[in-house]
């Protein structure tokens, strides 16, 4: 028998960590039953060119995955709806349901909006970001009364 080390404050720094990374890229905050909520990782790169988002979505249909933009915010969200439970059987386990899952992304100034491009191959989506060759700079200078 294998004994492991309690940790007591493993669990509330890892919470601490995933309410942080949710309110600063903003996400939706998890409720408190988080170990059951639908949250693929999400890996996000930069290259010369563009900004890529990755992640793991297996056994989604495509058309029931939903990205948009709006106000410099990417938000991609899915609905998992899984068969009716047939009322005669007996479930020893239970540990699959619908959900649903959204993450939201503030995308850099740089991005040419209108040029992003998604795509969705054997469960994983990959958003790819282009870069635009100018930065738009929306400065407005505000009067002091």
């Amino acid at each position: 028998m294998n004994l492991i080390k309690w940790q007591p404050n493993y669990d509330l720094v890892n919470n601490f960590d995933q309410i942080m990374d949710s309110i600063f890229n903003h996400g939706e905050i998890l409720n408190s039953n988080h170990e059951n909520a639908f949250s693929p990782a999400v890996d996000i790169a930069e290259s010369k060119n563009d900004y890529k988002i990755t992640t793991d979505l297996p056994g989604i249909d495509k058309s029931n995955i939903d990205i948009s933009i709006n106000g410099g915010v990417l938000k991609i969200s899915t609905n998992i709806k899984l068969d009716k439970i047939n009322e005669s059987d007996r479930y020893m386990i239970k540990e699959r349901k619908s959900n649903n899952y959204k993450r939201s992304f503030t995308i850099p100034e740089d991005v040419e909006e209108k040029k992003i491009v998604a795509n969705y191959t054997n469960g994983t989506l990959s958003i790819e970001l282009p870069k635009s060759k100018e930065i738009k700079k929306n400065i407005k200078q505000i009067k002091i009364n």
